[in-house]
């Protein structure tokens, strides 16, 4: 695989990508990534990036090295991992969370360590194609899929904004198409097409549920204990509140 000359100037780091590259055609595993800098600070105080909400592709687009993985073409979460990688090296791995205890409904404060974020077990194995076999059980026929991309994703997003309002837009069906590559070994698209439309919904429903189940992710889901013992599940989110505490530190 081609390696791109970096500025020896440059302290970075590799960081290890949750999709294990199953989404590029390079298959990229990893990626080298710059440690955050004074200079980035203009990044993260800028207003007028923190207003049109672009602070993390300006970020991206700054500290990333590797030429070859496209900003635009990251899955998320190769860019939760990237994400969390700038803000534990640069500022610690304690995340705060401010949540109310189910109990007393009273407000308390909660540190959830960003370095123990692990990726989800990944246990398909893909064919000669780098596709996954599904079996459908209500139709009794097997497919295979490849998971959705970020630029599939931006796709079906677009479809759902432009949607004129009449009927109803063909969001989940537009998904199917693009994840299911092969029916019972036919690969035609029509024919594909035409298979999607008359899915039984229970297989529709199974077939996108175990996808969510299956894909590469990071496990972003912490439990924390309220002032009253009971258990609160938190999740990590990500954007631009990811950096907030540290404006204009």
């Amino acid at each position: 695989m081609e390696q791109f000359a970096i500025d020896p100037t440059i302290a970075y780091d590799v960081v290890e990508l949750p999709s294990r590259g199953i989404h590029y055609a390079n298959k990229k595993k990893s990626v080298r990534v710059a440690y955050l800098t004074a200079s980035d600070e203009n990044i993260l105080s800028a207003q007028n990036l923190i207003q049109s909400n672009t602070v993390i592709e300006e970020l991206l687009k700054r500290k990333i090295l590797d030429k070859d993985l496209p900003i635009d073409d990251l899955s998320d979460e190769d860019r939760q991992a990237i994400l969390i990688f700038l803000r534990n090296t640069a500022f610690g791995t304690d995340y705060t969370f401010y949540l109310k205890d189910p109990n007393t409904n009273e407000e308390f404060t909660a540190i959830v360590d960003l370095s123990e974020v692990t990726f989800k077990d990944f246990g398909l194995t893909p064919d000669e194609m780098g596709e996954y076999k599904y079996h459908l059980s209500k139709s009794s026929i097997d497919i295979t899929f490849k998971f959705l991309t970020k630029k599939q994703l931006k796709e079906i997003e677009k479809i759902e904004e432009s949607w004129n309002g009449i009927g109803a837009a063909p969001i989940v069906t537009k998904q199917l198409e693009m994840m299911i590559k092969s029916v019972a070994s036919n690969r035609d698209p029509m024919n594909i097409h035409n298979f999607i439309e008359k899915l039984p919904i229970k297989d529709s429903q199974e077939f996108r549920k175990f996808v969510r189940e299956n894909k590469p992710n990071l496990d972003l889901v912490k439990s924390v204990t309220a002032p009253s013992g009971e258990l609160v599940n938190v999740e990590i989110g990500f954007g631009v509140e990811f950096f907030r505490p540290f404006y204009g530190v």
